[in-house]
């Protein structure tokens, strides 16, 4: 019963955002934050802490896929704590990704001395590859596109700054984790 309501909860709170997420009503970063610190709290060892290796209800929507890849599940419990705890950070830059300050620039050099790149020679970037690959945060043997639950043992998403983020781009990713845990843990719809 508890492991309904914490999932009735947290679709209720994804369904109160998502207009705001959208832009169809006033975004309000303060509701924002609260229901992501009410996610939060619904996800990571709390959420993986519902589901002990039992006999599944005939009620209940969970596979027994939960229980054959556990490491899967966790890893994208854990995501969902990380996004619910980047879109507490992006709440507060609404709907628009802060724009980063202008760099003055004097004779093709930055205004910071030693700092003239622009001859420097950049590498190519491999085709083929996302960019949680190229960043490290996933393997691609291991992760669906969309995510970045590859290994249980991540704790931070390297590279992924949630203060420069806007918080629907952060709100889309917590969509894709849900989506993605349901597609392979969930019955019906």
């Amino acid at each position: 019963m508890e492991r309904m309501m914490g999932m009735s909860a947290m679709k209720t709170l994804m369904a109160d955002l998502a207009p705001m997420m959208q832009g169809n009503v006033p975004y309000d970063g303060i509701a924002v934050q609260e229901a992501a610190f009410a996610l939060q709290g619904h996800a990571g060892e709390t959420l993986t802490g519902l589901f002990p290796q039992d006999d599944i209800p005939k009620a209940s929507y969970a596979k027994r896929e939960i229980w054959t890849d556990w490491e899967r599940f966790a890893a994208l419990s854990e995501e969902l704590r990380l996004y619910s705890e980047g879109l507490s950070i992006a709440a507060a830059n609404g709907l628009d990704a802060p724009v980063p300050a202008p760099v003055v620039a004097t004779n093709n050099a930055t205004a910071m001395p030693g700092m003239d790149h622009t001859a420097m020679q950049m590498p190519a970037e491999p085709e083929g590859f996302t960019v949680s690959e190229l960043m490290g945060i996933t393997s691609r043997a291991a992760v669906s596109p969309g995510t970045i639950a590859g290994a249980a043992t991540e704790t931070r998403p390297p590279g992924v700054d949630f203060a420069a983020m806007a918080a629907d781009d952060v709100f889309e990713r917590i969509s894709q984790t849900c989506a993605s845990c349901h597609a392979q843990f969930r019955r019906g719809n």
